[in-house]
């Protein structure tokens, strides 16, 4: 008796991984109880990773804007905070978000907050879901009002109102305690034609830095 309920209970637990990875919304944390000053490269889930891997990370707004038939129907990962949502009849979810730069560093120290985000960012952009549930439904009406940070990798469909339109594969959303747009400033570098400039790793290359506000414990917003 005692080993059939392990094996419910393991079956159980399976079929929930699975609903939780199935689902397009996921809640992202960080690693607590750092006790030592640290800024490591940011670590993709295990879900994300093949999503971050495979996404075109140097197309933001105004490049999806000026060169839409150069990016359509491709995957494209962009971050931004949570303007507003919008439900139709059918109970479709679209976000308008706002973008924002980021430096892909997790920094630890005494603060709340782990992703130092650039206060700039190129624009806003539009999100869709292709299927929420009831209990999500609720929860994402919320997000403006809780300033969710989303890190989308999404399919570029087309231009609405002049944002582009991304239909999500993944979401990975951030609360509101563990970033800040308050301590840093920083902008994309371009070269100049305009083009994103990376590394050779291909990371996308930051310039600009301003320092805003001494991180601190507690809120930095």
């Amino acid at each position: 008796m005692k080993r059939l309920l392990i094996i419910f209970f393991l079956l159980g637990h399976i079929f929930y991984s699975d609903a939780q990875t199935s689902s397009v919304l996921h809640h992202g944390t960080f690693k607590k109880g750092r006790i030592l000053m640290s800024s490591n490269p940011y670590k993709p889930d295990s879900w994300e990773k093949p999503f971050y891997d495979s996404a075109i990370k140097t197309a933001f707004p105004s490049d999806l804007i000026k060169y839409p038939e150069k990016y359509k129907d491709k995957s494209i990962h962009l971050i931004g905070v949570v303007d507003s949502v919008f439900v139709d009849e059918n109970n479709r979810v679209t976000f308008l978000l706002d973008n924002k730069y980021w430096d892909y560093i997790e920094d630890y120290s005494i603060q709340d907050e782990v992703m130092f985000v650039s206060e700039k960012g190129d624009g806003k952009f539009w999100v869709t879901l292709s299927e929420t549930s009831p209990e999500q439904l609720e929860e994402v009406k919320q997000f403006p009002e809780e300033k969710k940070l989303f890190l989308v990798y999404g399919t570029f469909n087309e231009l609405m109102n002049n944002y582009p339109v991304l239909s999500a594969q993944q979401v990975k959303y951030i609360d509101y305690e563990l970033y800040t747009t308050n301590v840093f400033s920083y902008e994309v570098q371009r070269n100049k034609k305009g083009i994103v400039m990376t590394d050779k790793k291909g990371k996308v290359q930051m310039m600009n830095f301003k320092f805003l506000k001494l991180a601190k414990k507690g809120q930095n917003k």
